[in-house]
């Protein structure tokens, strides 16, 4: 039989070509997939870290210092006591239109002590702040930032302290009074009992 002329495929040939084309075919969809599947990864590393933090700008003192006892901003209430140049510790939140800061200060009172502080001077932010996603908000708190430090000569109305109080930091003045005019806080009286008997 004479040899297949020069040029031409046998169909040997081609069967074994096409086995060479399947497979590279099966390659490429497996390079294809494993990409997806880095991408995929990749993305799903990238998930947005979005925190507030408390900075306590007032200045260090020895004898008066306004340590941050609680602050409430959106849904992110600050439980750790913050101190004179110190901030909080970053807490997860959402991204937030302009929101107000609220904040009670403890003057004098030491973060190392077991017992709570029963002085408290009642702060509201004068601008709201707004949050975005993937980002850090710092609230710097002082004096320039903040309303309500009687000794700094900015003060709140009672109306807003009565809010404040008896809505944002309820528990903290459950059975306290606060006078925003003088920034001073007084024990509420527990009622009499009435010790007469029946008439």
């Amino acid at each position: 039989m004479p040899p297949p002329a020069r040029g031409r495929s046998t169909p040997a040939a081609r069967e074994q070509g096409d086995r060479a084309c399947s497979a590279e075919s099966r390659r490429g969809r497996q390079i294809v997939i494993a990409c997806l599947t880095v991408a995929a990864l990749g993305v799903g590393c990238d998930t947005p870290q979005t925190f507030v933090v408390l900075d306590n700008r007032y200045a260090p003192s020895p004898t008066n210092a306004l340590v941050v006892y609680r602050a409430q901003w959106h849904a992110v209430s600050f439980t750790a006591p913050v101190s004179p140049g110190a901030s909080s510790d970053p807490q997860h939140t959402v991204p937030a239109s302009a929101i107000a800061a609220y904040v009670l200060l403890a003057p004098g009172w030491d973060p190392s002590s077991p017992t709570a502080p029963t002085s408290f001077v009642v702060m509201q932010s004068r601008d709201g702040f707004e949050e975005h996603l993937d980002e850090t908000l710092h609230i710097p708190v002082d004096d320039t930032t903040f309303v309500g430090n009687c000794a700094a000569g900015s003060f709140l109305s009672q109306e807003q302290a009565d809010v404040i109080t008896q809505r944002v930091f309820a528990s903290e003045f459950a059975t306290l009074r606060y006078d925003a005019a003088s920034c001073t806080t007084t024990p509420i009286a527990a009622p009499i009992a009435d010790a007469g008997g029946p008439g």
